[in-house]
């Protein structure tokens, strides 16, 4: 199951990345994080780097600690990338839907 988590939550970091950077070129959004958005604003390949990259660094930290307890400890981001990504999917579907209109 710790596999399938840290799998889901790169691909998470990666499309949270992505779609994150279309909403905000296309002026849907905003960014909320104050540290992304300086990051976004200031040094874009950074930007990526800290989104896909943070979910990495769980994994090389998964292999130094037991793994019963970042089993545990990645359930609580891997739901809140969950939710992030519904959020997303709600305004990106908003926007198809007054874009093919």
């Amino acid at each position: 199951m710790t596999r399938w988590l840290m799998i889901f939550l790169v691909a998470a970091g990666a499309a949270d990345a992505i779609m994150t950077d279309f909403g905000l070129q296309a002026n849907m959004i905003e960014e909320a994080n104050p540290l992304m958005r300086f990051l976004y604003e200031n040094a874009y390949v950074l930007f990526y780097v800290v989104k896909i990259g943070l979910p990495l660094l769980l994994f090389l930290l998964m292999k130094r600690v037991r793994r019963a307890y970042i089993q545990r400890l990645l359930i609580v981001p891997a739901m809140v990338y969950a939710g992030v990504l519904v959020l997303h999917s709600f305004w990106f579907s908003a926007f198809l839907f007054m874009t093919f209109t």
